[in-house]
């Protein structure tokens, strides 16, 4: 926890009370704000890693392993910014920072990887994509290599990690001393979670980190990827293929893709860093200007959401490869279903015969029992008399015990069967312990 000296001398002896600050005005905006982009970066960033995720471990996807898998890191790096995000909401939302020091160097160890990896990934896709589509033999190969690509983004994140060495030097919660009543000798503290080096170690940070996460990454996007388009025309003219509506379709997409990445990159990062500058010559910042930077520093966290968005959104290959997986996963769950009904009903229709065998087989006569294909199990009696009886179960009626000469009845079973372009049949016909048989086309009927 560091103070100011002049705070340490003028508020000694006093009772430090955390400052209870309700959530209202400028600030609940900016939070709720907050609050929403954070749930739909979670949101977004979930969806993709769903239609992303499995592919990797598909062959027959046509996009390279290794940009799947920087698509992936990409996700989980942005969930993990999406984690830190919630530090920062809860200052908002509480009015000052009531976790620990450890949370707070955390919070801005998230922060400073939003600064430096999603850069860095993006400007490895875009790095790969040139290679994959312009270059031949073995660096095309290494290019699309899952093994590469691992080893990259291990390289990438150890660099990362040495770039904010700063941050883990120099974070902690500051305190700021308000309403200080001299009689009780209390003060209310609001604390604050901030980064704050010395002057010459933040400006060499500030510099630095701009150049390696913003204007390297932006410069390598837009070379490579708009390479891409004049590799492919050139290609086409010196084939005779100028003319290829295909290639012309592929070119424009190639560019369509470089222009939404630039885009969002310029729009998302040249406010953030020009505020970032721009508020080191300010003495007295105003309100309002506290109120924009917060919106500013939003800008990134939406970069979060949008980079892996249009990865997936602008590749057809991924699109085509997620529902052909989709697919298959359907079959093999109807494919189970069906196993599993057909056993189901095979087993409680047979059941039911042998309730039926065991039921009647004391001597008394039965008109007819008959299994059908067509229909759930049922049964039906009819004795001599008028009375008639249909119940949906096998529950079945049978003449007083007191009776001399037991009634005729008809009983009827009908089941689902395997097939259904199938009939299943079967026949018993049973007179005083006599076994006749006989089969039909669409049924068999049991006489006794």
């Amino acid at each position: 926890m560091q103070q100011d000296p002049f705070e340490n001398i003028s508020y000694y002896n006093y009772t430090e009370i955390s400052a209870d600050r309700p959530l209202r005005g400028v600030r609940q905006y900016v939070a709720y704000t907050y609050i929403g982009f954070n749930i739909i970066g979670f949101l977004v960033n979930g969806w993709v890693l769903f239609v992303v995720g499995p592919l990797l471990f598909t062959s027959s996807v046509k996009v390279p392993k290794s940009i799947l898998f920087y698509i992936i890191t990409l996700c989980i790096s942005d969930l993990i910014i999406m984690i830190g995000m919630l530090l920062l909401i809860s200052e908002l939302v509480l009015g000052t920072w009531k976790l620990s020091a450890f949370a707070c160097v955390s919070y801005l160890i998230f922060d400073g990887i939003n600064k430096f990896a999603a850069p860095m990934i993006v400007f490895l896709i875009s790095r790969t994509c040139y290679s994959t589509v312009c270059l031949k033999g073995q660096e095309k190969r290494r290019a699309a290599s899952l093994k590469f690509a691992v080893l990259k983004v291990i390289g990438a994140l150890a660099i990362v990690m040495l770039l904010l060495w700063p941050v883990f030097a120099y974070s902690d919660i500051h305190k700021l001393y308000v309403n200080a009543n001299e009689t009780t000798r209390e003060v209310t503290v609001i604390s604050k979670c901030s980064f704050a080096p010395p002057q010459k170690i933040e400006l060499f940070f500030s510099i630095w980190a701009c150049i390696a996460s913003y204007a390297i990454p932006l410069i390598g996007i837009i070379y490579w990827y708009m390479s891409v388009p004049f590799f492919l025309r050139k290609r086409a003219e010196t084939t005779m293929l100028g003319k290829n509506g295909s290639n012309d379709l592929a070119i424009r997409k190639v560019i369509t893709t470089v222009l939404v990445l630039t885009l969002v990159y310029v729009l998302c990062w040249s406010p953030y860093w020009i505020s970032l500058f721009t508020l080191r010559f300010l003495e007295n910042i105003p309100r309002a200007v506290v109120v924009f930077s917060y919106f500013i520093h939003l800008l990134p966290y939406i970069s979060c959401s949008a980079y892996p968005l249009i990865f997936t959104l602008m590749n057809r290959a991924i699109k085509v490869a997620h529902t052909q997986m989709l697919k298959s996963h359907r079959r093999r769950i109807q494919s189970f279903t069906e196993d599993a009904s057909r056993h189901l009903r095979e087993n409680v229709g047979y059941r039911i015969l042998g309730y039926v065998d065991r039921t009647f087989s004391n001597g008394r006569k039965i008109s007819s029992i008959s299994v059908r294909a067509d229909g759930a199990s049922h049964c039906s009696i009819h004795p001599t008399s008028s009375t008639h009886i249909n119940s949906p179960s096998p529950n079945l009626h049978t003449p007083p015990s007191n009776s001399q000469t037991p009634s005729p009845s008809f009983c009827i079973f009908s089941f689902n069967s395997l097939e259904k372009s199938k009939t299943e049949t079967l026949t018993r016909e049973l007179t005083n312990g006599d076994i006749q048989s006989c089969i039909t086309d669409d049924e068999t009927e049991i006489l006794l």
